[in-house]
């Protein structure tokens, strides 16, 4: 079996941490059943045992800034117009292809079986289904709604969030310039955690600040990490700390219990536990077991499907938030997401994840493995 790496650095390979696919996966997991139970029961039935599924958006944001930044960083000099626009190809083909198909799946459930995409979805479909195929959906404060509910994350992830990666790679100086702005305008403006299109500065929306944020905090610790010698035993404890810290702001602190200070805490300690796994070897070995490991590998599938698949449910089977449908509806929606999962991840995903190794990036080094 091929063995899993990331992209190459300057030195060679860098070895994927499978304690990292395991919070992933557990935390798209978390995703999509708060999601799951809030479209079948109802988002304020209580009964959710996780209560803060947007921090989890959270923690993925500050994840793809460790991984690229990790695999990227002081490879080069000078910016690079050929090697950021391959850059961009790169991250398009891992990200869009599986987000078209679930989103057209979406909007066939819709006009298959209610005759179209009901308003408490969106109130202009027309401009709803150009935003949304084209990813934008989320790139400023709009009235704009994502058709498939978790992907105005992906929206970010692949323009703003890319932008972030090249920055902090080409000029880590004017990157700190950008989040230490942002970070005023944070302290300054506050947001709502759970308020993904509400203005906070003029074109800057909270899910916005929320990328900016995140990214910025584990760049942060990456550069101080990196310049601290620190012992396993220590690594290993301010790692569990940090693994705890998510456990914690995901399932137990709702969005309310989050005002800006603790959320820019929760933030840094769960970007503690990302830059210190790889020196946490028994935390790595736990978070990293194959049943995690394989949650992490069909974590993107996971995060997209859920909503598709609940929605599916939901109108095959007549559920109406009048009457409880029972737990059990929820847990078999999760159940027919995971093999739903299996089958985009080898289908979907694979052969551009594949095809995205063959593209040039960043110098003459090729993946390898």
């Amino acid at each position: 079996m091929r063995k899993e790496t990331w992209r190459p650095t300057k030195g060679g390979n860098v070895k994927r941490i499978r304690g990292l696919e395991g919070i992933r996966g557990l935390l798209a997991l978390a995703v999509a059943y708060q999601h799951t139970f809030g479209i079948m029961i109802g988002w304020q039935s209580g009964r959710s045992l996780i209560t803060n599924a947007p921090f989890a958006v959270d923690v993925f944001f500050a994840l793809s800034a460790y991984v690229l930044i990790k695999s990227y960083d002081e490879k080069f000099s000078r910016v690079n117009i050929r090697e950021a626009t391959n850059f961009y190809w790169s991250r398009f083909l891992r990200l869009y292809p599986l987000h078209f198909v679930m989103l057209s799946v979406v909007v066939g459930i819709f006009y298959g079986m209610v005759h179209g995409i009901p308003p408490y979805f969106s109130n202009n479909v027309k401009r709803d289904l150009i935003s949304n195929y084209l990813m934008t959906q989320s790139l400023v404060t709009s009235e704009s709604f994502s058709i498939n509910l978790p992907s105005w994350s992906i929206s970010l992830e692949f323009y703003l969030g890319s932008l972030v990666v090249l920055l902090a790679v080409f000029c880590r100086p004017l990157f700190y310039a950008v989040f230490v702005f942002f970070l005023f305008i944070a302290e300054r403006h506050g947001f709502r955690v759970a308020g993904n299109n509400d203005p906070v500065f003029y074109g800057v929306s909270a899910g916005m600040l929320r990328l900016l944020l995140s990214m910025g905090i584990m760049v942060l610790v990456m550069d101080v990490v990196k310049r601290l010698p620190v012992r396993e035993s220590v690594a290993e404890a301010l790692c569990t700390f940090g693994v705890f810290t998510i456990a914690v702001s995901t399932i137990c602190l709702p969005p309310p219990f989050h005002p800006v200070p603790i959320y820019l805490m929760s933030v840094l300690f769960a970007a503690v536990a990302i830059a210190f796994m790889d020196k946490a070897t028994f935390v790595d070995r736990v978070m990293g077991n194959p049943i995690f490991f394989m949650l992490g590998k069909l974590s993107y599938s996971i995060y997209l499907v859920h909503f598709p698949v609940s929605m599916f449910l939901v109108y095959l089977l007549h559920i109406d938030l009048s009457y409880d449908a029972g737990n059990w509806i929820v847990h078999f929606s999760i159940l027919m997401t995971l093999l739903v999962s299996c089958l985009t991840y080898e289908f979907v995903e694979k052969p551009f994840i594949l095809m995205g190794r063959k593209v040039r990036l960043f110098g003459k080094d090729r993946p390898t493995g």
